[in-house]
């Protein structure tokens, strides 16, 4: 049968991090000003929430907090040049702020080792990476964003392999960093997904069951969004009751379709399992994550 899904039509190509040599790849020039923008977003939120951020706030070191302060001016600079449209300009400055933020968290870590803390800590994050890795390869196909998906992958598989080597070599810190900086590229990626155009995408299932069978690994997607998005940002958040009701929703809306399934009854299965990914997305955005849907 055939099954019609409205999907955005995205322009954004996420630009690669390139924390060995602060330079970026470029990507289409059609899509040079929403890049930037993704960058802008990441990079900032590298440099004011990331764990390396407030790791150099708190060191007391001077030479760490200079550099910190260096790659602020930098941001600041790309920001500026992004508004005046020198899109390549603005790239250089950020790849820039991302090594003297790599640098910083370095200086502020001086000689020590990786601790058994660093250790959980980055094998937790590292995670949280490939889990959105996941659900964007799977949002993304659904969008009909192949190409850009494939270069993101990419990326973050050659970005978890240096970071990888970095903290074999001891370097917490600095393989933190960079952790961070590819956590929040995907995750700009991801809610960039939501802008442009709608256009119409037609899937053809052979039967009932397998598209019931699609929307359950689309249901499994975005509880998975939760689990990984909400943990960060909701753990103290006024907004965690009213994010819990909407997941309880999804489970209970999940339950039901299962029973459905279960009786051959896969239209209202499917209907139901529609309904309990709205009400997921509906919890990923009450903590702030526009994510499409």
């Amino acid at each position: 049968m055939n099954s019609t899904l409205l999907v955005s039509n995205a322009s954004i190509v996420l630009a690669a991090i390139a924390l060995a040599s602060g330079s970026a790849v470029a990507g289409p020039e059609a899509a040079a000003t929403s890049d930037v923008s993704s960058r802008l977003v990441y990079v900032e939120r590298l440099l004011t929430e990331s764990s390396a951020a407030q790791k150099v706030d708190a060191s007391g070191k001077a030479e760490a907090i200079e550099m910190k302060a260096r790659a602020q001016a930098h941001f600041d600079e790309a920001r500026r040049l992004s508004e005046s449209g020198d899109n390549s300009g603005a790239e250089a400055e950020l790849g820039e702020a991302i090594r003297l933020m790599t640098s910083a968290a370095r200086a502020a870590n001086g000689d020590a080792k990786v601790t058994q803390k660093q250790t959980d800590d980055y094998g937790t994050r590292k995670e949280s990476v490939t889990a959105l890795a996941k659900a964007h390869d799977r949002i993304a196909s659904e969008k009909g964003k192949k190409d850009m998906n494939h270069a993101l992958q990419e990326k973050v598989s050659a970005d978890l392999a240096v970071s990888d080597e970095l903290m074999a070599q001891g370097k917490g810190d600095e393989a933190r960093a960079m952790l961070d900086a590819t956590y929040e590229s995907v995750k700009a990626s991801l809610e960039g997904l939501r802008g442009g155009d709608t256009l119409v995408r037609e899937l053809n299932f052979e039967t009932p069951e397998d598209e019931y069978l699609y929307e359950l690994d689309r249901n499994d997607t975005h509880r998975m969004l939760v689990e990984v998005l909400l943990a960060e940002k909701m753990q103290a958040s006024p907004m965690r009751k009213t994010a819990d009701g909407f997941i309880a929703q999804a489970g209970e809306l999940r339950k039901q379709a299962e029973v459905a399934a279960g009786k051959k009854q896969f239209e209202e299965a499917i209907d139901l399992l529609e309904a309990s990914t709205k009400e997921f997305i509906r919890a990923i955005r009450s903590a702030g994550v526009y994510i499409p849907g």
